[in-house]
C-alpha cells in the first residue's frame, strides 16, 4: 500500500506544523494560504505570490432538478455512470476521472493531500465544468502551475468556523445565527462556509441542499468498505482514508442531511448498493446497476 507518498509534501507539513506551534489556535488554519495567496471574496479575485491567477464565482445550481454527489468507493466499478443525468454531478475527488462520462456541474475537493497525489486527474477535466475548492486545495493547485485556474469557474469550499483570512470563530458566534444551523451541524448558508464533517462528500451534500433540488441522489459513497482501494485504485497503490476513524461523525451528519432533505421536501436516494448510507435510512435506486434495465 502505498502510504508515505499519500500525504502533503515536507515542506507543507513542517508549514502546518509552524502555524499551529506560533500561530495559536485561533490563526492556525492561515496556514493553508502561506505563502502567497489571497483570496479575495468580495471582489472575486484570487492572486498568488502578486498575480491574478482566477475568478471566483458562485456555486450556481440554477434549474437543476436533481444533483448527484458522486464519490470514488469500489461499488462504481460495477456500475454505469453514463445513465446519470447531464450536468447534475458533483464529482468528489478522484471521482474526477469521470468527467468524460458525465458532463458534470463540478469537481469538488477539499484536502489538498488529493491535489498533492492526484493533480493530473484535474488537467483532464474541461474548462466548462466549476471546481468546488477548499483554500488549501486551491493553493497547492497554484504551487504547480499557476496558470491552472485562469478562464475556469472556481467556487470556494470555506470553514464556516475557520475562514479565510479571518480568525477561528465559535458556534455561538453572533454572525453565525442565521448561517449554521447548531443543533444539526450544517450550513445553511454553504456560500459563506460549510461545516467539514470528516468527508467532502458532507460538504457538497451542504451546497445541494442549499440548492433545493427536487432530489439528491449519492453514487459511490460506500463508508463500509473505505478501508479498500478506490473505484480508480489498486491495493498496491491506494492512499490511506480517514472515513473508517471518523464513520460516527460522518454517518451523523448524514443523519441530519436526512432531517434537512426532510423538512425541504427533497427527495434523497443512494445509488450504491454497498453504501453504510442504506442503514440510516437512504433509500437504494438502482438504475446505474449495470444489471438494471
Amino acid at each position: 500500500m502505498r502510504t508515505g507518498l499519500s500525504d502533503r509534501p515536507l515542506k507543507r507539513r513542517a508549514i502546518k506544523l509552524g502555524y499551529s506551534i506560533f500561530a495559536g489556535r485561533d490563526r492556525a488554519h492561515w496556514q493553508e494560504t502561506a505563502f502567497g495567496l489571497h483570496i479575495d471574496r468580495a471582489h472575486g479575485k484570487i492572486t498568488y505570490l502578486g498575480g491574478n491567477v482566477g475568478r471566483l464565482v458562485p456555486a450556481c445550481f440554477q434549474d437543476t432538478d436533481e444533483i448527484v454527489i458522486v464519490g470514488s468507493g469500489p461499488s462504481l466499478r460495477d456500475q454505469d455512470v453514463s445513465q446519470l443525468p447531464t450536468r447534475s454531478a458533483i464529482l468528489l475527488n478522484g471521482a474526477a476521472g469521470l468527467a468524460p462520462h458525465v458532463a458534470p456541474l463540478f469537481v469538488a475537493v477539499e484536502d489538498e493531500r488529493f491535489i498533492w497525489r492526484h493533480f493530473s486527474m484535474l488537467r483532464d477535466v474541461g474548462p466548462d465544468c466549476g471546481l468546488l475548492l477548499s483554500p488549501g486545495a486551491i493553493r497547492a493547485i497554484l504551487e504547480q502551475d499557476r496558470e491552472f485556474l485562469k478562464d475556469r469557474k472556481v467556487s470556494l469550499i470555506d470553514n464556516l468556523l475557520k475562514p479565510v483570512h479571518e480568525v477561528r470563530r465559535r458556534e455561538t458566534d453572533p454572525s453565525l445565527i442565521s448561517i449554521l444551523d447548531t443543533t444539526r451541524r450544517l450550513s445553511l448558508a454553504p456560500e459563506v462556509g460549510v461545516v467539514p464533517a470528516g468527508t467532502v462528500a458532507l460538504s457538497a451534500m451542504q451546497f445541494a441542499l442549499a440548492a433545493k433540488p427536487a432530489r439528491i441522489s449519492l453514487a459511490g459513497i460506500d463508508l463500509k468498505n473505505a478501508s479498500g482501494p478506490r473505484f480508480y485504485e489498486t491495493a498496491r497503490e491506494m492512499a490511506p482514508s480517514g472515513i473508517v476513524r471518523g464513520m460516527d461523525r460522518i454517518l451523523s451528519g448524514f443523519v441530519a442531511a436526512q432531517q434537512v432533505a426532510a423538512s425541504r421536501g427533497i427527495a434523497l436516494g443512494c445509488l450504491s448498493p454497498v453504501s453504510a448510507l442504506l442503514d440510516i435510512g437512504y433509500p437504494f435506486d438502482p438504475r446505474i446497476s449495470r444489471s438494471h434495465p
